[in-house]
């Protein structure tokens, strides 16, 4: 399980490495919705894993697709709600890609 570093600002973008995939991330809050939503891109297969997907506390993030890594939002104070206002993200609430192996459900 490797922590992603994101934090709080409202639109963020960043490129990972994680069992030979360049991810490119982009992570954005909708403000009027109340939640943040994550695009994933693979650079290598230049093409998306995932467009718009919600971020939420303690499910495993693209579990049911073909790639071998997923994405798990923890919430670090123990309560387990999803990030509210734009600002938990970073601060309560903490982005971690895990390999699908690593998993027992």
């Amino acid at each position: 399980m490797h922590l992603i570093p994101v934090d709080s600002a409202p639109y963020q973008e960043m490129t990972i490495a994680f069992k030979g995939h360049a991810l490119r991330l982009t992570l954005r809050y909708n403000s009027l919705a109340d939640y943040w939503a994550l695009d994933v891109f693979d650079l290598k297969r230049d093409r998306y894993t995932a467009q718009g997907l919600p971020l939420v506390v303690g499910v495993p993030l693209l579990w049911r697709r073909p790639v071998e890594y997923c994405f798990i939002l923890s919430d670090e104070s123990g309560i387990g709600l999803d990030p509210v206002g734009g600002d938990d993200l970073g601060q309560r609430c903490f982005l971690y890609i895990v390999d699908k192996a690593q998993i027992h459900l």
